[in-house]
């Protein structure tokens, strides 16, 4: 599978901060598979390249992982698919199964892509079971962008500070609780450092949109060199060494200073 922006394979880490992401987002599967039972059925909208499906049904009684991209699902399907996980395209609209189907639902780092954001989180709403629970993260807006600044990840429809995430999912689910997932000190300040670069290349972000898509990738790759040479210690493979999953935590106060916001909803029993 082609190694994208957006997309992250688990066995190839250029940069201490792809390396970061990737454990951030390993900690929100985590969370997940900690409130899974041994007999829930469960939903991944948005599985990528798969592995986190995989980490997913550790603890569950089967796992569904839902992807947009063809050649992404056949990726996941070849690696990760077994008697207890399959993967399945879909139109990034409509989720392929009957009402009530899964106990609990994922959706992590997705929402910010999808125009119609209320209607994905309606369509999860759908697929669950009363008493459900939908787990969902999401960038924290708060430290990536200027107040009214849309998003300079050229991906992104939108991005959300923790008022507008509960707003959104509340048009779905009654009980919504918005946590916040913060990494060590020195992790914020690495993931700081990387949102100011990118901010830095605002103007460029702009041209880059209207540019056809080979020369966005020329463009971002020129831009990743650059950066691996004026700030040499993110290059070292020493970072695999140096941090772990123990590096992140949920926060309840102070969700405004997380990374990721992390929602956990109930649907009605």
């Amino acid at each position: 599978m082609a190694k994208t922006a957006e997309r992250i394979d688990p066995e190839r880490f250029d940069t201490r901060e792809e390396y970061l992401l990737y454990l951030r987002h390993s900690f929100a599967y985590e969370y997940a598979k900690s409130r899974i039972r041994p007999t829930d059925e469960v939903i991944e909208v948005g599985s990528g390249e798969g592995y986190g499906t995989s980490l997913l049904s550790q603890a569950a009684a089967r796992v569904v992982g839902l992807d947009i991209d063809k050649a992404t699902v056949e990726h996941a399907s070849q690696k990760y698919a077994s008697n207890k996980v399959r993967f399945a395209l879909y139109d990034g609209s409509t989720i392929p199964s009957p009402d009530s189907t899964f106990d609990l639902a994922v959706s992590f780092q997705v929402i910010e892509h999808i125009r119609d954001d209320a209607g994905h989180v309606a369509e999860i709403c759908r697929i669950l079971k009363p008493d459900g629970i939908l787990v969902l993260t999401t960038p924290n807006r708060g430290y990536r962008l200027h107040p009214g600044q849309k998003p300079w990840n050229r991906f992104h429809i939108r991005e959300y500070d923790p008022q507008q995430l509960e707003a959104t999912l509340r048009k779905s689910f009654a009980d919504v609780l918005v946590l916040g997932i913060r990494g060590s000190e020195e992790v914020q300040a690495i993931e700081r450092a990387r949102v100011a670069w990118a901010l830095k290349g605002g103007p460029l972000s702009a041209i880059r949109r209207s540019l056809p898509e080979p020369l966005k990738l020329f463009l971002g790759g020129v831009l990743g060199t650059l950066r691996k040479v004026t700030h040499p210690d993110s290059s070292t493979r020493d970072f695999i060494n140096a941090y772990s999953l123990n590096d992140f935590h949920v926060i309840n106060d102070g969700v405004g200073e997380s990374l990721d916001l992390l929602a956990v909803c109930h649907k009605p029993a």
